[in-house]
């Protein structure tokens, strides 16, 4: 384990960045942002963002719940600042395995509450498996576990495909984007309304030959019918948020698949995209607050 201050990867204007850190572990160089608090009986939240995003998905929630909880966002390994050498350290049941030997040296072996989005819920599925103890509770935003639809297909598709998983491809990509509309239409197909500083990080992640062959390689690796059978196994709560104009993980195809797999959960149907907790920050800090609450009574 190698705990460093270099974070000269960083950009300074980063959100967040004075609580950025970086820990190399295993070929990984971590990324995240950690926020102990003074209380040493506080709860502790994982937050774990999805597929082509990083810490910054969590930046307003991250700040306003630091002042009652020890809160950690991780850069998922080939994601944002967090660097990997192998490309089978992009299977979602190595990143868990990765994330929770992260977990350990930073003696939060078992957070309280993980609260991930889109396939970020995913991976705190297949990482609550690995945990000695289960969290309390875990919050799926737009959770990715149903296929995604055709027309998103169309225009991903040909980035997932084994030819185009190459790091070649992502070092061509990398020159190309900044050059096209490309991240625009990807965070418009979502269905939320971001400001312009909000596109701003994905803008400069995506010129990044590595946030995109991390990208497209999560994407391409993800099993999720062995994940839902699985996660039978998970003794905790589950709470799903679900976009209802969701245009990637459709209500339509997911709330049969929580109904099923996840009979006990309690569901949020909220007016919005596949960004919820970038949009709709507000609610959903009410939604994860609440939770927390509950679990004491």
């Amino acid at each position: 384990m190698t705990l460093t201050t270099d974070l000269s990867r960083i950009p300074t204007h980063w959100p967040n960045r004075q609580f950025s850190q970086s820990m190399k572990l295993s070929g990984i160089n971590w990324h995240f942002q950690l926020s102990r608090h003074e209380n040493s009986e506080a709860k502790s939240i994982l937050f774990i963002h999805g597929t082509g995003a990083s810490t910054h998905s969590w930046v307003n929630i991250f700040n306003h719940l630091k002042a009652n909880y020890t809160v950690l966002a991780v850069d998922l390994p080939g994601h944002g600042f967090s660097r990997c050498t192998q490309k089978s350290q992009l299977h979602i049941d190595e990143i868990s395995k990765q994330l929770k030997l992260l977990l350990d040296n930073l003696e939060i072996p078992s957070p309280n509450i993980i609260v991930g989005h889109s396939a970020g819920t995913n991976c705190a599925l297949s990482l609550s498996l690995l945990l000695a103890k289960p969290p309390e509770v875990i919050i799926g935003f737009n959770p990715s576990l149903v296929s995604p639809p055709s027309s998103l297909l169309f225009f991903l598709g040909p980035l997932i495909n084994p030819l185009m998983t190459s790091g070649l491809t992502a070092s061509f990509l990398a020159a190309s984007i900044p050059k096209t509309n490309m991240i625009n239409k990807l965070l418009d197909s979502t269905n939320s309304i971001l400001s312009k500083q909000q596109r701003e990080p994905y803008r400069y992640l995506f010129k990044e030959q590595s946030h995109i062959y991390g990208s497209m390689n999560f994407m391409a690796a993800s099993d999720i019918p062995l994940l839902l059978t699985k996660s039978a196994l998970i003794q905790t709560q589950f709470v799903f948020v679900v976009g209802k104009q969701d245009q990637w993980v459709k209500q339509s195809a997911l709330m049969p698949i929580l109904d099923k797999y996840f009979p006990e959960a309690t569901n949020y149907l909220e007016e919005g995209g596949h960004l919820l907790p970038e949009v709709s920050t507000n609610r959903s800090i009410e939604i994860i607050e609440k939770t927390i609450q509950q679990l004491a009574t």
